[in-house]
């Protein structure tokens, strides 16, 4: 590698680090993080200043890039990297209901960057998302919200809930932003000021967000991260559920497909069915996975999920026998 090579790359890997933590680096912390001697950084960045004008601020020792410095870095994929986002891509448009231009932007730019084939079924992508609904006001609450998250500064929120349908305030910081398939809903969890706890908002219920430009320190997301993962889904608790559920022979080949928690432990049963168990922190997201299993799951335990799975499926028993008798005096000529 030729020297002229290793400065260019240096100088991206620099613009890399810095545009990745928002606090910025030291030029000690370059040179330790690169492997060079902390005067070759130095010169780096004066590099990036001067000759491909990377806008640097200063502030003590730390250098890191003005706000709004524009388009982010280039990368370039492998086959099984494209071949990822493409799945990706697909997941996106399942998990979207209303159009997101910023999304058919960067599809747009991923397909320009991918192998012909796969960037034809991309462009597919893309002509199915400009389709859906566009949401303007919605979009500039994402925008907002995501600018507060990717500055690490607060934001202003109205949220409206079923409880106060009218909206109530709350100053937010902004840790995590999460897709959940239910509902096809984006959540943003962070820490709110006037519930002096860490919350998750859906994004769709929030009326109004202004960034306030007051900085916070964000902390180490991958506790959130872990209580995510031991979630069904966004919603945490403090609760600890044991979860026994018990699926049907015809059912248990797809159940035993797919690993939906990493607590869970599969059982076989006699006649082919399957149990399973696994711990959860809440049950509010899990209540309508097994109810969409219909009789093919009967939930053992615990006696709060045998009771709202049983009272949802009789009520349903309910409006379906309702029906059957409105529509079988129709037929005899009833009222």
């Amino acid at each position: 590698m030729t020297e002229q090579v290793r400065r260019a790359t240096r100088l991206l890997e620099i613009e890399r680090l810095l545009r990745k933590r928002v606090r910025g680096w030291s030029a000690r912390e370059l040179a330790d993080e690169l492997g060079y001697s902390q005067r070759t950084i130095q010169r780096d960045i004066a590099a990036l200043e001067s000759e491909l004008n990377v806008p640097l601020m200063l502030e003590g020792r730390r250098y890191r890039l003005m706000p709004d410095t524009g388009p982010l870095a280039p990368v370039r994929f492998t086959l099984q990297e494209a071949r990822a986002l493409y799945l990706a891509t697909r997941l996106f448009l399942r998990h979207a209901d209303e159009r997101d231009p910023d999304g058919v932007s960067a599809l747009d730019k991923l397909a320009n960057a991918l192998p012909e084939p796969i960037a034809r079924q991309v462009g597919v992508t893309v002509r199915q998302l400009r389709q859906r609904p566009a949401q303007k006001k919605g979009h500039e609450i994402l925008c907002r919200i995501t600018e507060a998250w990717a500055r690490s500064q607060t934001v202003a929120i109205r949220y409206r809930s079923a409880q106060d349908p009218s909206g109530r305030h709350t100053d937010l910081d902004p840790y995590v932003l999460e897709p959940s398939a239910t509902g096809a809903a984006t959540y943003v969890i962070g820490f709110s000021h006037a519930h002096d706890t860490v919350r998750t908002f859906k994004i769709e219920r929030i009326t109004h967000a202004e960034v306030t430009g007051v900085p916070f320190v964000p902390p180490d997301t991958s506790v959130i991260a872990e209580r995510l993962a031991h979630s069904w889904g966004v919603v945490f608790g403090d609760d600890k559920f044991d979860v026994v559920v018990e699926f049907s022979a015809s059912a248990a080949p797809r159940v035993c497909e797919t690993n939906w928690h990493p607590s869970q432990r599969l059982t076989p049963l006699p006649g082919g069915a399957i149990r399973m168990e696994l711990q959860l922190p809440s049950l509010l997201e899990f209540v309508p996975w097994i109810r969409s299993w219909g009789p093919d799951a009967v939930a053992i335990s615990p006696p709060e999920l045998v009771s709202e799975v049983a009272c949802s499926l009789n009520a349903a028993a309910r409006a379906y026998d309702n029906r059957s008798c409105f529509a079988g005096r129709r037929a005899e000529g009833g009222d």
